[in-house]
């Protein structure tokens, strides 16, 4: 959710800084936290000089002050107009019982009776949230959805919060699936709760991947939806949570928004396999002892970070030459031996080294290389998170560079002033962030004490659950302990009590 500020306006660095502070998920901070946040990057900065600009953007209406809680305008303003339309709705959420045939099916598939009673949930509320890991059918159940929804005359809106997540649905379902901000007709950087494209004609708007909702798309949703219009949240809550303000699937649960959890599991492997076991009760497991481990599930011992890289590196390289559907994964980006920067240029120089065919001088790139989109062209049906092959040649004296991607999809880009390091990354190893909303049959995670400050259970559960059929995780034993045990901390969101608030209100 990056703004853009004047670049000459004063207190710009508070901007800037708070937005950084809550891009883990925060609404708002206080300002003691902020000011030793800033003080790191501005070292003469002074508290009488800091507060001297948190009062002049909170004048400006740059910020907003509520209590002691310190928020950005716009954050603020979408936790209010959230909080105000939640209220409404879940005092008014039942709809009716749907009209539901005895065997309810899907192309050909018969759904159990737990999906059964998840599609009527979903179509007897306006609001309502189906939960369930990997493998757990929420794909089938969106399709039941969108065939049995009563007033199919009408529209119906499908979307996701990232673009990845948006293609995926399509690919899964064939059903006509975009972004939020694409649904809502929106860009990065507008704002959530002005006039937007009408949904008046839509009777059912399935959000999927939607622990990954921000407090600004949920606003955005919310605010444009019809009183007889059924939402419905499909998600995973042991995954990561969005990257950026929004605590939108705990705090709806602690609202007692409607809710069913899908306990199944439905993949095409052996449900009896170590992975899916691992998958499926992930809830109830809290240390390595709790792990299964099988051909399906390996855990390969080594304590110190060279050793490790070594192991991932060879066994990595290995299958990726083997032409296998494997994806490394790595929960840093940039910091450390392990980090997925450092990890591509070792993958690199085996799998791509440099030759005279596949360089071109000052490109980063080389042709054949395995590269992640950044940015989606839904011109050239490419979206942000597909993984392909890199390529690149010069016409005319300009560069022209592109990727590759499955199904037969390829994109191309070119022009004097285009950077390919803008929109690609190398993707031998990519970071668990990125990785939601894909899969891959194998999946290689290194794990080390050196990744401390990341090492949380819905990070770990993001990683393994990316696996269709085997998971190697190569490292410490103590640090995947931890990543076992340890419960992302709270979110800073008061969204629960300012609906609370606003029911007491309406009372």
């Amino acid at each position: 959710m990056k703004r853009t500020y004047e670049k000459d306006l004063r207190g710009q660095y508070l901007l800037d800084d708070l937005e950084a502070l809550t891009m883990n998920g925060d609404a708002y901070v206080s300002s003691d936290p902020l000011y030793r946040f800033s003080k790191r990057s501005h070292k003469a900065l002074t508290y009488d000089q800091f507060r001297a600009d948190r009062a002049f953007l909170l004048k400006e209406g740059r910020l907003h002050l509520e209590g002691t809680r310190l928020y950005q305008k716009n954050v603020w303003e979408y936790e209010a107009a959230a909080a105000k339309t939640l209220a409404e709705i879940l005092t008014h959420n039942e709809l009716g019982e749907p009209c539901l045939p005895e065997k309810l099916t899907v192309q050909d598939i018969t759904l159990t009776e737990e999906q059964r009673e998840a599609v009527k949930l979903a179509l007897s509320h306006r609001l309502s949230v189906i939960l369930g890991g990997a493998g757990s059918g929420k794909t089938t159940l969106i399709q039941a959805l969108a065939e049995h929804r009563p007033a199919k005359s009408l529209g119906a809106v499908f979307c996701a919060p990232t673009g990845k997540a948006a293609c995926n649905l399509t690919d899964r379902t064939g059903l006509r699936a975009r972004t939020v901000h694409s649904a809502l007709g929106k860009v990065p950087d507008d704002d959530f709760l002005s006039e937007s494209i009408n949904w008046s004609s839509s009777d059912l708007v399935v959000v999927d991947e939607a622990s990954m909702l921000t407090l600004e798309m949920l606003a955005g949703i919310l605010a444009v939806v019809h009183p007889a219009c059924r939402v419905v949240l499909v998600g995973d809550p042991h995954q990561l949570l969005s990257v950026g303000p929004g605590n939108v699937l705990p705090d709806l649960l602690a609202l007692g928004v409607p809710h069913i959890w899908l306990s199944s599991f439905h993949r095409q492997t052996d449900v009896e396999s170590a992975l899916a076991h691992n998958v499926r009760e992930f809830g109830a497991i809290r240390s390595m002892e709790d792990l299964r481990l099988d051909d399906s599930f390996r855990f390969i011992p080594l304590a110190d970070d060279n050793s490790i890289r070594s192991c991932v590196c060879k066994g990595g390289i290995n299958l990726y030459r083997t032409g296998a559907d494997v994806q490394v994964l790595s929960p840093y980006n940039r910091s450390g031996p392990l980090s997925s920067g450092a990890l591509n240029v070792a993958f690199r120089e085996f799998l791509n080294p440099v030759s005279e065919e596949n360089t071109i001088k000052d490109v980063f790139f080389r042709a054949g290389d395995r590269v992640i989109v950044l940015q989606n062209d839904w011109e050239q049906k490419i979206c942000n998170g597909d993984i392909g092959t890199y390529y690149h040649k010069l016409a005319d004296g300009m560069l022209l560079y592109g990727v590759a991607c499955n199904r037969g999809r390829t994109a191309a880009w070119g022009g004097v002033k285009l950077n390919p390091l803008s929109r690609l990354r190398l993707a031998y190893v990519i970071t668990i962030h990125k990785s939601q909303g894909s899969e891959w049959d194998t999946v290689v995670l290194p794990i080390s004490k050196g990744f401390s400050h990341m090492l949380y259970r819905n990070l770990l559960y993001t990683a393994i659950s990316r696996a269709k059929r085997r998971v190697v995780i190569v490292g410490d034993s103590d640090a995947l302990n931890m990543a076992l045990q340890r419960e992302t901390p709270p979110r800073r969101s008061i969204l629960v009590t300012k609906t609370h608030a606003y029911q007491e209100c309406a009372a």
